[in-house]
């Protein structure tokens, strides 16, 4: 059976849509069981390409936790968490490295493929794994335990800041891929640094009009078991309320402040989308309403 034709006037109304938002930077983080999905991780990055040949700067950041995961296992290592978080030692930071290097440049293969040779030029870029390259800069995160005792996560850091070099790319036309990694501003070796925690610090850094969170859930659900309970807007303040409340819970509350962060340093609004929905990311500028959750002040 032949396929509904998408007419001309669907079509020029799309690609108004998405050149609305010309020269205006996009942060998209992908992650979690999204990239586990080879269909939709090839869904995400062709939306990337679409973005960035009509004209919208876009940064991917993504991160590696369950290949990571696999490799530490297949090394013999097993993950160590210190109040909850998951410790770095050298050995695991070895691998952390290792691995996000792989995925990194998967990525950028499968982007020039997926564009169909329209990256001429390195249109895609993987900052090279080179510590005086990158545009990410961190220092150690230390948590403060109740007996206000600073507690050690070994190589976990956070962002201290946003070099201008990745600025500089975007000005080239440019779609810089980053993994989730950030130079140690105290010795110049690298630290594992959250996927969201980067994605955040980099839409600050750019001042973009948007941070796309790409995860394993339709956003944020009124109730957990019911995806139709999905609420597709609401502010740091409602955010906050239902926090308090329970109904943001679990691994959701870490995402959410993600937003939070993004919206702090500088960001217009983060959004929370299902990553295992193919093309869930360029549904945002092709549409009116969208499936998934838009965090705004």
């Amino acid at each position: 059976m032949a396929e509904p034709r998408f007419s001309a006037e669907a079509f020029a109304s799309a690609v108004d849509r998405v050149c609305a938002h010309r020269g205006r930077p996009v942060v998209v983080k992908l992650g979690g069981s999204a990239m586990e999905d080879p269909a939709a991780t090839d869904a995400c990055l062709k939306s990337v390409a679409t973005l960035h040949r009509l004209g919208v700067p876009v940064v991917l950041v993504h991160g590696g936790g369950k290949p990571i995961d696999r490799a530490m296992s297949e090394a013999g290592l097993v993950p160590k968490k210190v109040a909850g978080r998951r410790y770095t030692d050298d050995a695991t930071l070895a691998i952390v490295v290792r691995v996000l290097e792989e995925i990194n440049n998967d990525l950028v293969r499968r982007l020039d493929v997926l564009s169909s040779g329209a990256a001429e030029g390195g249109a895609w870029f993987g900052f090279p794994f080179d510590s005086t390259m990158y545009p990410i800069v961190g220092r150690r995160l230390l948590l403060h335990g109740l007996d206000a005792e600073p507690i050690e996560l070994g190589r976990v850091g956070t962002v201290a800041r946003v070099g201008t070099d990745l600025q500089n790319t975007l000005d080239k036309g440019v779609v810089p891929v980053l993994p989730s990694v950030a130079v140690s501003e105290e010795d110049g070796d690298w630290l594992n640094v959250n996927a969201d925690t980067a994605a955040s610090a980099v839409a600050g850094a750019l001042k973009a009009e948007k941070a796309v969170f790409l995860t394993d859930t339709p956003g944020v659900l009124r109730d957990r078991s019911d995806p139709n309970s999905l609420v597709p807007k609401l502010t740091e303040r409602e955010c906050r309320d239902l926090i308090a409340s329970g109904v943001i819970d679990g691994g959701m509350v870490p995402k959410v402040e993600a937003c939070f962060e993004a919206l702090d340093a500088g960001a217009g609004s983060a959004l929370i989308l299902d990553g295992r929905v193919p093309f869930s990311l360029l549904d945002v500028f092709l549409h009116d309403t969208f499936k998934g959750t838009a965090i705004t002040r």
